[in-house]
């Protein structure tokens, strides 16, 4: 005060200030490729993705999903899952370079906030070739007597 003598107090306050759900998950790159040898073990992990949220406590909190892939043939979680606590991806089959070679699935990270804020990434996974396969001869053919034909392969 401006009295005199000039007297003063001090009074510390506790201030907590409440997080609110404002950042969406944030993936550590823009899109991830992947690559799996074919014949590789069922159930087998095979990659993690991985999202961040500066928000804190449940805001925080991440869930990992599978949105779709590019996959006709089968539902994609006959092909590949996520643990939706880490984000590792799970085989769920062995894959065959020369029945499939590639395919690409849209990966969710979702927080636990009210309204929940999310984010996708594209994992792009490519099948790798092994020498898996003994060579065939495709001529001559047992019919072909005395015949002495020749393919290049």
């Amino acid at each position: 005060d401006n009295g005199n003598p000039s007297l003063s107090t001090n009074k510390t306050i506790s201030v907590q200030i409440s997080d609110i759900n404002d950042n969406s998950p944030t993936f550590e790159k823009s899109s991830y490729t992947i690559y799996i040898p074919e014949n590789n073990p069922s159930g087998a992990s095979v990659f993690t993705v991985k999202a961040l949220d500066p928000d804190m406590d449940q805001n925080s909190q991440i869930t990992y999903s599978i949105l779709h892939s590019n996959i006709k043939e089968l539902p994609v979680s006959s092909y590949i899952s996520i643990n939706s606590e880490t984000g590792a991806l799970y085989a769920q089959r062995s894959f065959d370079y020369e029945q499939f070679r590639e395919f690409q699935l849209q990966v969710k990270a979702q927080d636990g906030g009210s309204p929940p804020l999310s984010s996708n990434v594209t994992v792009s996974v490519f099948i790798l070739d092994r020498n898996d396969n003994s060579p065939q001869i495709l001529s001559p053919s047992p019919e072909a007597k005395g015949s002495s034909l020749f393919e290049m392969v």
